[in-house]
Order: structure tokens, then C-alpha cells, then sequence
């Protein structure tokens, strides 16, 4: 998978520091988002993540541009769609649920929102959705449920609990994200370490439910999603995640505070360690 991507842009010098800021950026600046876009698919991404997180009508609020809800979210997609047309190698274009960038509403209401906006997903043509609750297991659920509905393939995002005795994922919750439609589960970890514990903890509670694992690794144990993380040694963060793949994990992403250089890097690597998928070329856009 790709990379955090508001930090990728933030790398880029884009200004993101206020809800909608996204939405504004498809509208008024569209080419910095698909030279974003074209750098992660110059790096062999098989999943593309499009920005549709904050294409929500209360999101773009904030800019006074939540009647272009649906013409956002399909812009992002048609984007990322753009930047994956040459290729000869399928890559899958994602829409993701769930937000940041938005407080908190009553449960009917964030119901409401996700469902109205897995169908503008749908609408816009996503091949997969990355469903994601915000630390809230309430929130996944929903944004599971939303997705699933849509019968587009859903991956659940599941934030590492440093205060979990065990694993993030217990059996229950497991069992519940299999049954609201999620085939993966995407742990999303501070460090190598973390992912190795999490993927062994939960290796019974997934194969039960019938789920697939992959690990989203931060940038540092300090990275704040979407923020970059420039003092990073990419060299020895691929080093240790390719130990993810070795413990079983089938999707390996940039998480918080990565950005498309992580994204060059890892795929350099993980194609040298399974030569069916071509190393990307070091030397392109970043």
C-alpha cells in the first residue's frame, strides 16, 4: 500500500492544517494531488489510496463547500484513476471511510454520514475501501458495515491500543469485522516491534475469522498521521519491515508520518525479496 498521505503532501508543501483543507486542495489544486498520486504509482503501490477521508459534506463545511460532496469524492477517484491508467500491472484505486478531521456526532447520525458516503464511493467507481473508526470500535464497525454494503471489497484499519493486555484484536472484535464484511485487517503500528507482537497475538483470532492481516508502520514510534517524518533512516525502518512480511503479514503500508519516499523505498525492497514484482526505479519523483 501507499503511504500517509497528508503527510506525503505535507512533504510536498501543502497546506493542511484545517477540516476540508483536502477538499479545497481537489478543487483549487488538483495537480498537487495527482503528482502525488503519480509519484506513489512511479513506486509500484499495488493499492492507491484516493483522498476521499474528508470529502464528506460535514468536513467540507469548514470551507463552505459541502454541496460538492459527491463531485470531490469522484474528482479524487478520477485522479487516481488517471495515474494508474498506464500501467500494465493492475493497481487497485481505494476510497477511504472514516475521518479525522471531523468530531464526534451521535451514533444514528454517524451511521447517516458513512452509508451516504460508501455510496459516493460506489458512485465514483473505488475498487476497494479502506474503512477506518478513529479509535473508535463503534465508529469501525459502522464504517465496516457502510462499505460492505456497497459489496466493494473492505479492509478494516485497526489502531494498535497500547493499553490492550494482548493484541489489538481480540476474537470478539474479529469475529465482528468479519461479519460486518471487512476481509483484511490492517494494523496500523507505532513500530516493527509492535507489528510483530500484534501479528502473533492475533494470528488465532484471524484465522478464525476468516481475515487476512497487513501491517500500516509509522514512520517513527513518535509519527503523528499525517504529519511527515523527515528524520526518519529509510534504510533501516525497509530493513526491519520486511521482517512484517516474514511473520506473515499480506499488505505492508506506510503509516503515520510516511510519505512517498517510504513508499519508493519498501517496494525497492520488497521487490529484490520476491523478484515476480519488479524493484520501482530509486531515482523518480518524490
Amino acid at each position: 500500500m501507499d503511504a500517509d498521505n497528508a503527510a506525503s503532501l505535507r512533504a510536498r508543501g501543502v497546506e493542511l492544517d484545517v477540516p476540508g483543507a483536502l477538499g479545497q486542495l481537489l478543487r483549487e489544486s488538483s495537480g498537487q494531488v495527482s503528482a502525488h498520486y503519480r509519484a506513489e504509482v512511479a513506486s509500484q503501490v499495488d493499492v492507491l489510496t484516493a483522498l476521499t477521508a474528508d470529502t464528506t459534506p460535514r468536513a467540507l463545511a469548514e470551507v463552505g463547500m459541502q454541496h460538492r460532496a459527491a463531485a470531490l469524492t469522484g474528482l479524487s477517484l478520477e485522479l487516481a484513476f488517471d495515474a494508474t491508467a498506464e500501467q500494465a500491472r493492475p493497481i487497485a484505486v481505494a476510497g477511504v471511510l472514516g475521518s479525522d478531521m471531523v468530531g464526534p456526532v451521535a451514533s444514528d447520525r454517524l451511521e447517516t454520514e458513512l452509508a451516504e458516503h460508501a455510496a459516493r464511493l460506489h458512485a465514483a467507481a473505488a475498487e476497494l475501501i479502506i474503512a477506518r473508526g478513529q479509535g473508535s470500535r463503534f465508529g469501525l464497525l459502522c464504517a465496516v458495515s457502510a462499505a460492505s454494503r456497497t459489496r466493494i471489497p473492505t479492509w478494516a484499519v485497526v489502531e494498535h491500543d497500547p493499553d490492550a493486555k494482548s493484541s489489538s484484536l481480540t476474537g470478539e472484535l474479529a469475529r465482528e469485522l468479519a461479519g460486518a464484511g471487512a476481509s483484511v485487517v490492517l494494523y496500523e503500528v507505532p513500530s516493527v516491534e509492535v507489528g510483530l507482537t500484534e501479528l502473533s497475538n492475533g494470528r488465532a483470532a484471524l484465522a478464525a475469522a476468516g481475515l487476512k492481516a497487513g501491517v500500516l508502520l509509522a514512520a517513527s514510534k513518535s509519527a503523528v498521521r499525517g504529519f511527515a517524518e523527515h528524520s526518519t533512516d529509510l534504510a533501516g525502518w525497509v530493513a526491519h519491515a520486511l521482517d512484517l512480511a516474514d511473520a506473515g503479514a499480506r499488505v505492508i503500508g506506510g503509516g503515520a508520518g510516511t510519505t512517498e519516499s517510504h513508499t519508493r523505498t519498501l517496494s525497492a525492497a520488497l521487490g529484490a525479496l520476491h523478484p515476480s514484482s519488479p524493484p520501482a526505479r530509486l531515482g523518480g519523483a518524490c
